[in-house]
């Protein structure tokens, strides 16, 4: 958050406040990040479901530790949340507006080890975050920064819970 705000005071020609009362009313913010969150949760399941790209994304560190992690209902939301909430303000809020979608959704996907193209599965996994990072990028742009966070939230909560269930019944069928 600190180095979102930083990017803020001396990148851009407004103030930190209105970083966060941009865009259209919070209610419709939240209602439309709710709803492309939802969309993008179900499409990531389905992909979870093909076993190829399942197999591809246990390569990934991010999975690597969400799997040992082994987190509890209430840890993943706060996890989702802190996740959505952070991650949007730097790169919707802060990062976006000085360098643009496109290059900030590169970033976004880079920063999280996302950027494997080394084969099919990985270069679509590549590609589907790379389009979500879009997403929440045009989200922003069109209604404010809690669309974005809302989305990023949901999305984060649908696959995480998902993931953490199949992997508990990957455990329960190994014993």
């Amino acid at each position: 958050m600190v180095l979102g705000g930083l990017i803020i005071h001396f990148g851009q020609d407004r103030s930190l406040l209105e970083a966060f009362t941009d865009g259209v009313p919070v209610w419709f913010q939240l209602a439309t990040g709710t709803g492309f969150g939802i969309l993008f949760g179900v499409m990531g399941v389905q992909l979870m479901k093909d076993p190829t790209l399942k197999e591809a994304l246990s390569e990934y560190e991010i999975i690597k530790t969400l799997n040992e992690l082994k987190l509890g209902r209430g840890q993943q939301i706060s996890v989702s949340a802190v996740a959505g909430i952070t991650e949007e303000f730097l790169f919707r809020a802060a990062i976006q507006p000085v360098i643009g979608i496109w290059l900030t959704s590169l970033i976004f996907v880079g920063v999280h080890g996302y950027i494997k193209i080394t084969t099919v599965p990985k270069f679509l996994f590549t590609l589907f975050t790379f389009l979500l990072s879009m997403m929440l990028g045009y989200l922003y742009m069109s209604f404010g920064i809690y669309s974005a966070i809302m989305a990023h939230f949901i999305y984060d909560a649908i696959v995480l819970w998902k993931h953490t269930e199949e992997a508990k019944k990957e455990t329960t069928e190994a014993d």
